[in-house]
């Protein structure tokens, strides 16, 4: 009986630093994969953010033209600039309320009378002329390297001057 317990003895013993060997390669393997996990959503986090500030930067360049198009005196600023060989007038600042951090800037300037297209505009409305204006937007936050930069064309009908 002697010889069978020390025979058993040594197994544990044996089993016993397996296990503990077993025991912190699972530890290594589960301290590797917590990092990539981590590292992965990080990396997400930063592109959501990025992708936020490319997003609102557009939509507030978006929003600059808007309210461009619709401003006759910036329009009537910039065809009196073109007219004078003067190729883009001072810019005119926009800021947003519910963003004080979010700023942009919109530029206007009168590229040429455009030929009207169809017969119908000019048999039914000779006194009219088609005018070409382009609008340039920047807008970005003032601590943000999220920028936008906008440029569209848009034409306005006004009277003939004879």
């Amino acid at each position: 009986m002697n010889v069978n317990t020390e025979g058993q003895r040594y197994r544990r013993q044996r089993q016993d630093g397996v296990v503990l060997l077993v025991v912190l390669m699972l530890l290594l393997l589960t301290t590797i994969v917590g990092y990539q996990v981590m590292e992965t959503s990080s990396l997400e986090a930063r592109m959501a953010v990025a992708r936020q500030g490319k997003e609102v930067s557009f939509q507030a360049a978006e929003s600059i033209i808007d309210q461009s198009k619709n401003d006759q005196n910036l329009l009537v600023l910039a065809f009196i600039a073109g007219l004078n060989n003067s190729a883009w007038p001072e810019s005119t600042a926009f800021t947003f309320v519910d963003d004080a951090a979010l700023a942009g800037r919109a530029e206007v300037r009168y590229v040429d009378e455009v030929a009207t297209l169809g017969n119908d505009l000019v048999i039914g409305n000779p006194g009219l002329r088609s005018l070409h204006f382009e609008i340039r937007a920047q807008s970005g936050r003032v601590d943000d390297r999220f920028n936008s930069q906008h440029i569209q064309g848009i034409k306005r009908f006004a009277p003939k001057l004879l």
